[in-house]
């Protein structure tokens, strides 16, 4: 790395996979960090991109580089940001933009999805319902379902259901009678990585469920699922 580039990244503890966009604002090289950071210095853009490019770092215009963990969508040569934030690129064509987005959506899925159940499998025995669901996009990068990725077998006893009923399957194909109000939330957690303690009333189980969701990995949600009534015991 470039020492200069190196002395200022320790002056201000900043880390490259910290980093989610560089803009060029008022003269001046302004750094956004996942830490709600903004940094800014007269090293320019440019010269802070050619350290970054080897770190999935892309230039989407002219003083603008993003993390592509950080983008969210495309569409209209406008970038979605994960953190809500929408930056100009340059103009392309809708094939060009098209296959970007499905670029960005693979890659996130060879990091997170085929090893899932593997990486959740220590849980497989766990005296509390467990699962974790994964948000699905369309090809405009909008979210439009969750599809089961793991389960353990306390989920499966406590909804009377084999594994091949549940993983791979719509939350709503599964469970068609599920509060959609859920939903805003799972989304909440998968995208923002927020965390939620949520009560809902299952018709099917005729019971009161306290859920426990948390983001295990970007657009997962993991939940924790255990009947009220085990509260009380």
């Amino acid at each position: 790395m470039d020492e200069k580039v190196l002395k200022f990244f320790k002056k201000y503890n900043i880390h490259i996979n910290d980093i989610k966009y560089l803009l060029r604002q008022n003269n001046k090289t302004c750094i956004y960090t996942t830490d709600e950071r903004v940094i800014k210095t007269f090293i320019t853009v440019k010269d802070l991109f050619k350290e970054l490019r080897p770190y999935n770092y892309i230039c989407i215009n002219k003083g603008t580089v993003v993390a592509k963990e950080q983008i969210k969508y495309i569409e209209n040569c406008t970038y979605h940001m994960l953190d809500g934030t929408c930056l100009e690129g340059r103009k392309r064509g809708a094939a060009s933009h098209k296959q970007l987005n499905k670029a960005l959506r693979h890659e996130l899925s060879k990091i997170t999805s085929t090893d899932i159940c593997t990486r959740f499998s220590v849980l497989d025995n766990m005296p509390l319902a467990f699962c974790v669901i994964e948000l699905i996009f369309n090809e405009n990068g909008a979210g439009i379902d969750f599809v089961f990725r793991y389960c353990n077998k306390e989920l499966l006893f406590l909804e009377k259901k084999m594994p091949e009923e549940v993983l791979g399957h719509s939350l709503y194909q599964v469970f068609p009678q599920n509060d959609k109000k859920l939903l805003a939330a799972y989304t909440d957690v998968a995208v923002n990585g927020k965390s939620y303690h949520l009560q809902t009333y299952s018709t099917r189980l005729q019971k009161q469920l306290i859920l426990k969701c948390f983001q295990p990995v970007e657009n997962f949600c993991a939940c924790i699922l255990v009947p009220a009534d085990d509260f009380l015991k």
